[in-house]
C-alpha cells in the first residue's frame, strides 16, 4: 500500500460512515436474481443452490445482504425493521433473524473500523474508485480489502470450499451464497464502484494524482450530491428501476440478451476485478457533462441535461442483465 493509501485510510473514518444507499434497490436484486434463476435452470449449480438455499431462490437470496442492515449491534444484535420492508419479510423469523444476528456479530468489526465508520459488513456493498481511471485496482485511493471487490472473491473463496479470506468471515456455504447473491448486483451498480470526487467549487479532481487525499472532496458514492428539481440525490437516483426493469418483466429477450453475455475471462477470482473495472466505466458516463454546483451544507448540487434518464435507463439495463448473466456463470463455474 502507498503512502497515500495509508493516509487516505487513517482519513476517510467518518466520511465513509454510512455513505451509501441500498445498490438497485430491492427491485434491480430481485431482477437480478431473478435473471440468474433462469439461466441456471437444470444445471449442477442449479441443484447446488437447492440444496444451499432450500426453499429460497436466487431472486429471494439477492435482498439478504441489505436485510441483515437491520440488525442493530447498539441493541444487542437485534432485528429492528421487523415490518418496514415487504421483501424482508421472508427473513422475519426466530430462526432467520437469529441467523442474520450471527452473520453481523462475526462481521461488524472484524475490518478494524476507524472511528465514525460504519459496521465492517455495509461496507463490503462497495468501493469507490475515481472515474478517471480506467480499471479498478487495489492502489486506489476508494478500494479497500473489505470492499465489493473482495467481498465477492471471498464469497467465491467459501464455495469452492476454502476459507474465507480476512477480513471476511464467511461461516459456511449458505452464508456465502445468501451474500454473493447480492454483492454481484452491487459491483454492477456504477455508483457502487465508480465515484467523482469534487473540490469545494464543484471541480472535479483526481484523488490519486494529489500529493495528499483531501476526504472532504469524497462524494459518498453520489450520497452527496443533490439533484435540481428533485428530492434526492444522484446514488439514490441510480438505485431506482423503471417498471419495465423489475423482476416481474423478465422476459425471453431479456434472459436472451443475458445468455449471449460471454463469460469473463481468466481465473474466476479475477472476475470480480473484470467486472468492476467495466463497471468504472459506466459510472464515468454517470456522470459524463455533468456541472457541479460549489460545496454548501456538506453537499454538491447538478443540474441533469434533458436526456439524462433515458441514458441512465440504458445503462441500468445493460448492467442488470451482465449482473444476471454473471451471478449465473459464477455458480457454473464453481459447479460446472
Amino acid at each position: 500500500m502507498r503512502p497515500r493509501q495509508l493516509l487516505t485510510c487513517f482519513l476517510v473514518g467518518a466520511l465513509m460512515a454510512a455513505s451509501h444507499a441500498f445498490a438497485w434497490g430491492p427491485d434491480g436484486h430481485h431482477t437480478i436474481g431473478a435473471i440468474a434463476d433462469n439461466l441456471i435452470v437444470g444445471t449442477h449449480a442449479a441443484a447446488e443452490v437447492k440444496t444451499i438455499l432450500g426453499d429460497l431462490s436466487l431472486k429471494d437470496a439477492s435482498v439478504w445482504a441489505d436485510c441483515v442492515k437491520g440488525i442493530d449491534p447498539g441493541k444487542n444484535y437485534t432485528y429492528q425493521s421487523a415490518g418496514k420492508y415487504p421483501e424482508c419479510r421472508i427473513y422475519e423469523t426466530a430462526e432467520l433473524e437469529a441467523e442474520m444476528s450471527d452473520f453481523v456479530r462475526r462481521n461488524d468489526k472484524n475490518c478494524n473500523p476507524k472511528p465514525g465508520e460504519e459496521s465492517c459488513h455495509k461496507q463490503y456493498h462497495y468501493t469507490d474508485a475515481a472515474i478517471q481511471h480506467d480499471h479498478y485496482d487495489r492502489s486506489f485511493v476508494g478500494t479497500r480489502n473489505d470492499d465489493i471487490v473482495s467481498a465477492v472473491v471471498a464469497a467465491t473463496h467459501v464455495l469452492r470450499g476454502d476459507a474465507a479470506p480476512a477480513p471476511f468471515n464467511l461461516k459456511d456455504k449458505r452464508e456465502a451464497l445468501l451474500v454473493l447473491a447480492h454483492y454481484v448486483g452491487d459491483i454492477h451498480q456504477p455508483l457502487h464502484v465508480g465515484a467523482v470526487y469534487l473540490d469545494t467549487k464543484g471541480k472535479r479532481v483526481n484523488p490519486d494524482a494529489e500529493p495528499f487525499f483531501d476526504p472532504q472532496t469524497d462524494t459518498r458514492g453520489g450520497n452527496k450530491i443533490m439533484i435540481k428539481g428533485a428530492d434526492k440525490n444522484m446514488h439514490a437516483m441510480w438505485d431506482e428501476l423503471p417498471a419495465s426493469l423489475t423482476a416481474s418483466h423478465v422476459n425471453a429477450a431479456m434472459l436472451k440478451e443475458a445468455e449471449a453475455i460471454p463469460v469473463t475471462d481468466g481465473e474466476v477470482f479475477d472476475w470480480p476485478t473484470i467486472w468492476a473495472s467495466d463497471t468504472l466505466k459506466m459510472a464515468r458516463q454517470a456522470f459524463d457533462k455533468l456541472k457541479f454546483g460549489n460545496l454548501r451544507n456538506g453537499h454538491w448540487s447538478t443540474m441533469l441535461p434533458a436526456k439524462y434518464s433515458l441514458d441512465m435507463d440504458s445503462i441500468k439495463k445493460t448492467q442488470l442483465v451482465k449482473a444476471g448473466a454473471h451471478l449465473a456463470q459464477v455458480l457454473q463455474a464453481i459447479w460446472p
